[in-house]
């Protein structure tokens, strides 16, 4: 796994972006969502009908916008039921 994927261990949202060396829980401390949006976006995943997406880039990758704007990060909160901080 690489980038900002994240996965369920059968306990949690597992993430292994590199906010941390480890493992760790998904929206926990510095792991707010940032490198899935940014894997996201580099790989055009679910991008296409998002708001921030324009033609200098995405807000959320320049960081004019929180990870809770990226569609693709809401979906997959919705999916686990992960309440991201705003």
């Amino acid at each position: 796994m690489n980038g900002g994927e994240a996965y369920w261990d059968g306990k949690q949202v597992t993430c292994r972006c590199p906010s941390y060396d480890f493992p760790h829980r998904f929206s926990g401390g510095k792991c707010n969502g940032y490198h899935m949006a940014k894997n996201c976006f580099d790989n055009r995943t679910n991008c296409m009908n998002c708001n921030c997406l324009h033609p200098g880039g995405c807000d959320v990758v320049n960081e004019t916008e929180s990870p809770t704007e990226c569609l693709y990060v809401l979906d997959f909160c919705a999916d686990y039921q992960i309440n991201l901080r705003r």
